[in-house]
């Protein structure tokens, strides 16, 4: 992909459906964008034929709680409940789709979960997906699905969990580096279609020229016509970012997801010290 390629307009973004309320709440967060950025959505639920294989060995039990039983894991009984899910999914899709009023569509695929949407999401501008498959807790840790396609994606990623959606401020962090750049230019792309604030967080090691890094970020902003403000961060932590960003009030991330504060364990610190919503750019 070319530089021009990855700063172009996000125009269709690809939301993984899997009924969990993660995977809802990427589907509103996911909607809420579309709209503001004119953009088509795309919906995709994945039959997971590893649950298919475990189907067949004849020790897999199916437990369930309402009322408390354990049964065989059938092969059957595992199509019907992902056909009930997949009209689910399809029927909060649409009418997610009517009110935000937005081109759609819905398909389903059988494969395995990761590669599936790796290769699906090679014809979207922005994969959204839920930061886990299931729970409720305020501060979910990032799920290995989820893991797995910021590792091996080569496009954008947006992160959500239950209670979260696409708001305001929006909040960019920028170091200069070539991700930054096109994680610049999709917040000013967001920014300037909500007619919102942008937050800036100037990011820079100890000694480096803050006031020319941050002007760089002034041009480019100044040229799209979006107005926003500057913090600095001089050798940050992933937990001194989370703390920045809660100050400032929230709202939505974009972050190169190349960034070192991200690397090993700093994505999952970040995403369990904060409230909003992430946007990893390529």
């Amino acid at each position: 992909m070319t530089e021009q390629e990855r700063e172009a307009p996000i125009r269709r973004i690809l939301v993984a459906l899997d009924a969990s309320v993660h995977s809802l709440a990427a589907l509103e967060a996911a909607s809420a964008l579309a709209e503001t950025l004119r953009a088509e959505l795309v919906g995709i639920f994945v039959e997971d034929v590893n649950l298919l294989h475990l189907a067949g060995l004849p020790f897999a039990r199916e437990i369930r709680y309402v009322p408390v039983m354990t049964q065989p894991l059938s092969s059957m009984g595992m199509e019907r409940g992902w056909r009930l899910q997949a009209e689910r999914m399809r029927q909060a899709m649409a009418g997610v789709a009517a009110r935000h009023r937005l081109q759609w569509s819905f398909r389903v695929v059988r494969g395995q979960v990761t590669a599936e949407l790796l290769t699906a999401a090679q014809e979207a501008d922005v994969l959204a997906i839920g930061r886990a498959s299931g729970g409720m807790a305020r501060h979910i840790r990032l799920g290995g699905t989820a893991r797995e396609i910021i590792i091996q994606g080569s496009r954008p990623v947006l992160l959500l969990q239950h209670g979260h959606a696409i708001c305001h401020p929006v909040q960019l962090t920028y170091d200069g580096s070539a991700a930054s750049r096109r994680a610049l230019a999709t917040a000013a792309q967001v920014a300037h279609a909500t007619g919102g604030l942008l937050s800036v967080m100037i990011v820079v090691e100890s000694g480096a020229d803050v006031q020319g890094r941050q002007q760089e970020a002034e041009i480019t902003l100044q040229a799209r016509g979006v107005q926003a403000q500057y913090h600095q961060l001089v050798s940050p932590t992933a937990e001194d970012l989370a703390k920045a960003l809660n100050l400032a009030g929230g709202g939505t991330l974009i972050i190169g997801a190349d960034n070192p504060l991200l690397q090993g364990e700093g994505l999952s610190t970040l995403l369990e010290a904060v409230d909003c919503s992430v946007l990893l750019i390529r």
